[in-house]
């Protein structure tokens, strides 16, 4: 029946994801793509509410038999907003209109994907409770969940279950996976300001060398990280800043360094921040210097729920066929806001395959395919989640 469906709604969703991606919008910003997804949701005759989270978008629609008093089961279906702050260089017709602005990650796939399923919903409401259709904000800042939540979220909104997907370089095209436990990793920010009594450097042993003592820290931590974590474990810290001095001669008196922190469990990530308060006392010991240390939590593990996971499975068989289901596909390093949601929330994350270069490459293309494979599964999950 979807098949059947889409293949007349196909042009039109295509031209929606045409026109998101030539007009992309960068975190908590999306004013033009959430009036757009607000329009089409009324158009298909949602209860829309907007404003969640500064530019979050909420459609809601009850099944057959379904209502405000009695609402049924609540299931909660989530797609971001967002685009990139970077230039595109893909060669596609409809190509971002804005300089520095591109959907280089494929949230404008996702939205599209999403309204899709909204769509066939509303002409076909066969189903027995209620769907929210949730349009997050500022999922690359991955601080959109949280005002969300902030603003009411799951108050307003109620879901028993909730779920996500994303395009997946690397998974076979028109593969479903969905991973059993982490989907992705918990992120970290990682500040360290090293300072120290500058000298000449003629004469480093009249003051502190606080470069010195940034490679020392840096290397300590990225050796020992490999020795304290289990191998069968997840979990990486990387430095992308290291900043300090003026002239080739001097030795500064402050440096800067800049990191990320990854892990795919808790106990994990607690040891790696444990090493990194070591490693900055050990520095200050062994360097007669001051560093100040600061690892700031930006979000959680995005971890299934076991049920939630065979739900996916289930849907994905009936509308992709067994053959084209990965059980226990492997977790990403990356990190995803979607994890807010699911610490409130039992749900799934999972992912669908594509060719192409892999996300935040700046010739990154969606794959159109993903959107009718994307919408029939959550069209699935709407029937047979509420149903039982």
């Amino acid at each position: 029946m979807f098949s059947e469906w889409y293949s007349i709604q196909k042009p039109t969703s295509e031209s929606w994801l045409h026109h998101l991606h030539s007009h992309p919008e960068t975190g908590f910003r999306e004013t033009r793509t959430a009036a757009f997804v607000a329009s089409r949701l009324a158009e298909f005759g949602y209860e829309v509410a907007t404003g969640l989270g500064g530019t979050g978008v909420v459609g809601t629609l009850h099944g057959a038999g379904a209502s405000d008093a009695a609402p049924g089961r609540r299931i909660g279906f989530r797609a971001e907003l967002d685009a990139l702050p970077m230039a595109e260089e893909a060669d596609v017709p409809y190509r971002s209109k804005v300089k520095g602005r591109f959907h280089g990650c494929g949230h404008d796939g996702h939205t599209v994907t999403a309204l899709t399923a909204a769509a066939y919903l509303a002409h076909n409401p066969d189903f027995g409770g209620t769907v929210h259709f949730i349009f997050q904000p500022a999922e690359e800042l991955l601080t959109g969940a949280r005002a969300m939540l902030a603003d009411g979220l799951f108050e307003r909104f109620p879901c028993d279950e909730i779920y996500a997907l994303h395009n997946l370089p690397g998974l076979a095209a028109g593969h479903v996976g969905i991973p059993s436990a982490a989907a992705m990793a918990s992120a970290d920010n990682i500040d360290v300001t090293i300072r120290a009594n500058g000298a000449h450097g003629s004469m480093p042993h009249t003051g502190e060398d606080a470069i010195a003592a940034a490679a020392a820290f840096i290397g300590m931590v990225q050796q020992t990280s490999t020795r304290i974590i289990d191998a069968r474990e997840a979990g990486v810290i990387s430095f992308g800043v290291l900043s300090g001095g003026t002239v080739r001669n001097v030795l500064p008196a402050e440096v800067w360094v800049e990191g990320t922190m990854r892990s795919n469990a808790q106990d994990v990530r607690d040891r790696l921040a444990t090493l990194l308060k070591e490693a900055a006392a050990a520095t200050e010991s062994l360097y007669g210097v001051e560093v100040d240390l600061q690892v700031t939590e930006i979000a959680p593990v995005t971890r299934n729920n076991d049920d939630a996971a065979a739900a996916v499975a289930a849907s994905a068989r009936r509308v992709a066929g067994a053959e084209k289901v990965v059980l226990g596909a492997r977790s990403l390093m990356a990190s995803e806001d979607f994890s807010e949601f699911l610490n409130q929330v039992p749900g799934s994350y999972f992912f669908i395959g594509q060719n192409g270069r892999a996300p935040h490459h700046p010739e990154f293309v969606f794959d159109p395919e993903i959107i009718p494979l994307g919408a029939a599964i959550f069209a699935d999950l709407a029937r047979s989640r509420t149903s039982s």
